[in-house]
């Protein structure tokens, strides 16, 4: 399968950004620490072929730790969101990508806590990461938000 993970994470940010216009809030900023902490999650949750906000290993037990695991000693306020979709394996064009970023930020939006992490305004970075099961055909996604 191939999917540019960078061109979802864009797509599903800038869903995200548009929504908190409408708020009043301030965009979300991409930001590397997070990031890891996000694809760490992704790929747990793949390894374990489930969704889970905790991991088993006490350094990266909750998001706030693997924030820390990766180096994010200064975000004070931190928040996670996670879900897997069935996809089918093919090649993705960017009209594909835009298509998944809307199903995977529908999920979300009509989830409450969910949603709630995604217009709080206690939040000034987020970064996302996925891992793919080509046996399921599950594509894992995780959200980290924080603020430094």
């Amino acid at each position: 399968m191939q999917l540019n993970d960078a061109a979802l994470e864009i797509e599903i940010l800038h869903l995200i950004n548009q929504h908190r216009k409408t708020l009043k809030l301030n965009p979300l900023e991409k930001d590397v620490v997070l990031q890891k902490a996000a694809q760490d999650q992704s790929n747990y949750m793949l390894k374990i072929k489930r969704l889970s906000h905790e991991q088993t290993a006490a350094a990266k037990k909750h998001p706030k730790n693997r924030i820390q695991f990766h180096g994010g000693l200064d975000f004070h306020t931190y928040g996670e969101n996670v879900l897997y979709l069935t996809v089918e394996p093919k090649n993705y064009a960017q009209s594909d990508i835009v298509l998944l970023a809307q199903k995977i930020y529908t999920e979300w939006e009509i989830s409450p806590p969910h949603y709630a992490n995604m217009i709080s305004d206690e939040y000034a970075y987020a970064s996302l990461a996925f891992a793919f099961d080509p046996k399921s055909r599950r594509l894992y996604a995780t959200t980290v938000f924080g603020n430094k």
